[in-house]
């Protein structure tokens, strides 16, 4: 039986979930029962995104969150949090055994984490944060080499993204484009169905935050919580203690638990010249040698510099639409200790926390002195 989805949050401009969501509703596989969002109108866009049959079919829209929920009943829910959905509804949901899959944070705060923890199991099925370098090809690979990888003395990242509006920008510009070339269709293309935004393998995402959280959700699941963190942010943060709607480019500085080490480099302001499947790249220094992964391929070599292994996914490295299938089979999955992810969203949290606050300082921050300081 088809799985009850509803989009929340969600923007056209994602077109490779709006393709996902339409995959997976042709195959059977979810009914999508509503589209909310902060506007009326916004969740029409997003409802007319995903498409439909006749007027009978068409999606309907809220920009009320509690009445989609109880007059739409859904199973689960595809979210990039709207500002009027508020953290209790959040984890009423959670309550309900409604399962979420966020893209991105689907907290902004620590003290949010902090009481979103409180709904959950630490290992659970009903939170998948997206995007998920611990889900891919590349990182598996590595996980199943643990004699080979662990300890990881240091590490060195790259997590690139290009936000909604400057993915909005280039479909403007290839509709411009187009426009003034004979017979106004080829050059490619647009909107939903691909366009330039989408061409050069640069995944879309709302912010900056977004790539972060999957970085240091990354770093703490090889190296553990950072003892400190130093950043320094070419862009905008928000307000507060808030880490949601950060923007630019960062350069970040990471000590661990006996003299582990890492660097981390993240921009949402990507206009392409990204291989596909290549946005998020690790350098691994582990105990038996060097570990270069990505989502779709890895390669390991020893200490003398020999190559051990290799490989490349057989086609697509995962997706938007694998993950959301992933997230559905654990969903449906009887309860077993395989079932589900362990969310860590105090650690994360925390983390993203002591970035924002060490790009304002200028100093080296704690991410435990956070968690300790929200509880």
């Amino acid at each position: 039986m088809a799985v009850r989805l509803a989009m929340v949050g969600m923007d056209p401009v994602q077109r490779e979930w709006v393709r996902a969501v339409g995959e997976l509703r042709a195959a059977g596989e979810i009914e999508v029962v509503a589209a909310g969002h902060r506007t009326v109108a916004l969740a029409r866009d997003l409802a007319d995104a995903v498409g439909g049959g006749g007027e009978a079919e068409r999606v309907p829209a809220y920009d009320d969150l509690r009445t989609l929920t109880h007059e739409r009943t859904p199973q689960v829910v595809l979210l990039d949090r709207p500002e009027n959905l508020t953290l209790d509804m959040l984890r009423g949901w959670l309550g309900q055994k409604i399962g979420v899959l966020s893209v991105g944070p689907p907290v902004e705060t620590v003290a949010e984490a902090l009481a979103l923890s409180e709904a959950l199991e630490a290992r659970t099925h009903l939170l998948y944060v997206w995007p998920r370098m611990m889900g891919t090809f590349g990182y598996r690979q590595a996980a199943g080499a643990e004699d080979f990888i662990r300890p990881v003395r240091f590490a060195s990242g790259t997590w690139l993204g290009r936000n909604h509006a400057l993915a909005k920008a280039a479909d403007i510009r290839a509709g411009e484009e187009r426009a003034v070339q004979p017979g106004g269709t080829e050059g490619g293309g647009s909107g939903a169905s691909g366009g330039a935004a989408s061409a050069e393998g640069v995944e879309i995402v709302r912010s900056l935050s977004v790539l972060a959280w999957d970085a240091l959700a990354t770093l703490i699941e090889l190296m553990d919580v950072p003892t400190s963190v130093f950043a320094s942010i070419r862009g905008t943060v928000g307000q507060g203690d808030t880490f949601a709607d950060m923007s630019g480019a960062a350069a970040l500085t990471l000590r661990f638990p006996e003299d582990a080490a890492a660097s981390l480099t993240l921009s949402d302001r990507m206009a392409g010249g990204v291989a596909a499947g290549e946005e998020r790249s690790l350098l691994l220094l582990g105990q038996g040698g060097t570990a270069r992964i990505s989502a779709g391929w890895y390669e390991f070599h020893d200490a003398a510099g020999r190559r051990m292994d290799e490989g490349r996914a057989a086609g697509e490295a995962g997706g938007e639409a694998a993950a959301l299938r992933e997230f559905l089979q654990h969903f449906q999955m009887p309860a077993t200790p395989q079932r589900g992810w362990e969310h860590r969203l105090s650690a994360v949290a925390a983390t993203m926390e002591a970035l924002v606050v060490s790009h304002r300082t200028g100093q080296a921050e704690s991410p435990e002195r956070f968690r300790r300081l929200r509880r």
